[in-house]
């Protein structure tokens, strides 16, 4: 009768191929649930990152101007006023170079200041006339207030205006705001697709066409011509005089 060998696996390498195995077993379950959260904290931020009114603060007391600009007036009279926050969604964080400063007089339509985010620029125009006051210097060397307190720290010019009911008129105030910003955002995606055509990104604009989302500072990733167009055929210039 044959001998029978008992083989302690503690003195071989088989209590080590039995932890391999065994760490393996472990390993899988656990890469599926990261794998899980992961993908569902993609799914989040790009929820987050997709541009709509319900997502924009909107305060009932500010007026909304035409070339997405905003304005306020204290008791003091003066006011003050800034890019709204549709706006800076959309072109994400800029920087302000400003034209007029404090002591200078300007028109409704006046070129006030011109933004920048590398290589790309839009020109912007004072919603007032009056008498400028001050440029938020704070802005100078740090912008990030106007995203982050749009209607308050990132205020760009407090001004003395000299017609504030007359030139408010074809502003929107409260629940028009609203639905105004709304509208706005349904223009703006029909003139992506326009302009993106016209400019040969023609993949960019079918995904929109097809029903994708409008993700927020959309403009960061798109070149100077786009830009353009957004400054004269969205915002356009409403108070630009003749």
């Amino acid at each position: 009768m044959e001998a029978f060998y008992y083989t302690n696996i503690f003195e071989t390498k088989g209590i080590e191929y039995l932890v391999t195995v065994a760490f393996f077993l472990l390993l899988v379950p656990f890469w599926m649930i990261l794998n899980k959260k992961s993908k569902i904290s993609q799914k989040f931020h790009e929820a987050l990152s997709v541009l709509s009114v319900k997502r924009l603060n909107i305060p009932s007391g500010v007026y909304h101007s035409p070339n997405h600009m905003w304005m306020y007036m204290f008791k003091s009279g003066k006011a003050r006023f800034g890019l709204d926050e549709l706006m800076l969604r959309i072109t994400g964080l800029v920087s302000v170079e400003p034209i007029k400063h404090a002591g200078d007089d300007v028109e409704k339509g006046d070129l006030i200041a011109i933004i920048h985010q590398k290589e790309k620029q839009i020109k912007v125009f004072s919603p007032l006339s009056g008498s400028i006051r001050k440029f938020n210097s704070e802005l100078q060397n740090d912008t990030s207030s106007m995203m982050e307190d749009t209607y308050g720290k990132g205020w760009m010019y407090e001004i003395k205006p000299k017609s504030w009911i007359s030139e408010t008129a074809d502003c929107v105030i409260a629940e028009d705001a609203i639905s105004w910003t709304s509208s706005e955002l349904v223009r703006f995606k029909d003139f992506l697709m326009s302009s993106l055509w016209k400019n040969s990104a023609s993949q960019m604009a079918q995904t929109l066409q097809d029903g994708g989302e409008l993700r927020e500072h959309l403009l960061t990733e798109l070149p100077q011509e786009v830009w353009a167009d957004f400054e004269n055929e969205f915002l356009g210039r409403p108070f630009q005089k003749n």
